[in-house]
């Protein structure tokens, strides 16, 4: 085979690789562009609207303020508020220098040099405001499942008490009458 020869087919080959890759990943920004995602923290059954409310109120989800404070859902609230604490005061402003002015004829200089050394590291508002609304959400979300747990408590009483005639006579079994006797099964 000519060198020419050779050198077209190798730019036809590399033209053609080129442009199925292309295709491939216009087909894969389209499919990307339909696809909407349901919110992965949907509320409870039986709450109204519950989760996905707290998400549009903070507008953050609960995945995004784990991510931030850098803990995991089952992570204890102390650990939580230990991250949040680290995070807040490493993008809180540095405390203001004590400045000890220099005396002399060489006092600018100095004082110039002792500004640039105590300016340390910058801070970032914005950054303080994402790591506060991270707790915010994840107090949120807690706050939610502490109100939810003494519902399910009453009706998981409730149902064992109307599901279970048993139960109850076994209970009352056990008990005693106004006369203080033990009362047993009729």
């Amino acid at each position: 085979m000519s060198a020419p020869r050779a050198l077209a087919q190798l730019v036809v080959d590399s033209l053609r690789i080129t442009g199925k890759a292309f295709a491939a990943a216009g087909r894969q920004a389209m499919a990307n562009a339909r696809h909407r995602p349901e919110a992965s923290d949907a509320a409870p059954s039986g709450s109204g609207g519950g989760s996905k409310a707290v998400t549009q109120d903070l507008g953050m989800s609960l995945e995004e303020a784990h991510l931030i404070l850098n803990v995991k859902k089952e992570e204890s609230m102390e650990k939580i508020l230990e991250n949040y604490e680290r995070i807040f005061a490493a993008n809180s402003p540095p405390p203001p220098p004590k400045e000890k002015e220099a005396v002399g004829p060489q006092a600018g200089a100095a004082n110039a040099r002792q500004r640039a050394k105590a300016k340390g590291p910058t801070h970032s508002h914005y950054l303080q405001s994402k790591v506060y609304r991270a707790l915010e959400r994840i107090q949120a979300e807690r706050a939610g499942e502490v109100a939810e747990e003494p519902e399910a408590a009453e009706g998981a009483a409730e149902g064992a008490a109307e599901g279970a005639p048993e139960a109850k006579a076994d209970a009352g079994a056990g008990a005693e009458g106004k006369d203080g006797k033990a009362e047993g099964k009729q």
